[in-house]
């Protein structure tokens, strides 16, 4: 970066000295003319001829001056924009190259989440089943009770009391099993529910990234023929390979 700075100064030294030089020239060609205009009469051919030659040779110089700073100056542009288009491309493929990490990282998120989605799912249709279960034998547990109920009645026996009482724990553990089941069951809907959700951002976020990364490749595309169309001066290449170590070490 040194080198293509102190590159740059000396090409502005070269502008600045052109321009001095230019209006020395001027100077001379306004004094010369102003002699001729004031003492044209009392001039000897020898010193006209003198003065028209050293006229011609300051309107040569001049011209070579002002084509040398022309043609320093447009350098200087075109460089100006090469390098702006180099800067450009490099950045946007950093951008790229972040562009296509995020999305590797979001698609592995993306996979763990729908692997969690399934094992959450799987694990919710099995607790259904369970809850099933757990439903069908609290339906004949009450069942049973009821009909131990009736024979206790009857009956009016020891046997039968310790039957209701037997049954009624059981129902009573069957009923808690259920109702812990159902609880399960709920954290697991609603685990399902927020990974399902982090799915749904993330692939709304990865198709953003995909996006991104194909725009960025059209514009790098175009960036790239831009610097096909664009001269480059032997003197460019140093400072190009620069800012690609700098650019690409950061």
């Amino acid at each position: 970066m040194a080198t293509a700075r102190k590159r740059g100064d000396e090409e502005d030294d070269k502008i600045k000295g052109l321009d001095r030089e230019i209006s020395e020239l001027r100077s001379a060609k306004k004094e010369l003319f102003e002699r001729t205009a004031s003492v044209n009469e009392k001039l000897e051919e020898e010193e006209k001829a003198f003065i028209f030659q050293e006229l011609e040779r300051i309107a040569k110089r001049e011209r070579e001056c002002i084509d040398e700073q022309h043609r320093l100056r447009t350098e200087k542009h075109q460089k100006e924009q090469y390098l702006q288009t180099v800067i450009q491309m490099f950045k946007l493929e950093s951008d790229m190259k972040q562009a296509k990490c995020e999305n590797v990282k979001l698609s592995d998120t993306i996979r763990e989440l729908k692997h969690s989605l399934d094992q959450a799912a799987k694990h919710s249709k099995a607790q259904l089943y369970k809850i099933t279960e757990l439903e069908a034998s609290v339906s004949a547990a009450q069942q049973e009770l009821h009909m131990a109920h009736r024979q206790s009645h009857i009956a009016r026996s020891e046997s039968h009391d310790s039957t209701v009482t037997e049954l009624q724990k059981r129902l009573t553990q069957t009923t808690k099993q259920m109702d812990k089941a159902k609880e399960e069951l709920n954290a697991t809907r609603q685990r399902l529910s927020d990974v399902q959700d982090r799915l749904t951002v993330a692939e709304q976020v990865r198709a953003a990234t995909q996006q991104r990364a194909l725009q960025e490749s059209s514009i790098s595309e175009q960036l790239q023929l831009k610097l096909t169309t664009q001269q480059e001066p032997t003197t460019r290449t140093g400072t190009v390979l620069i800012l690609s170590k700098h650019i690409n070490t950061r």
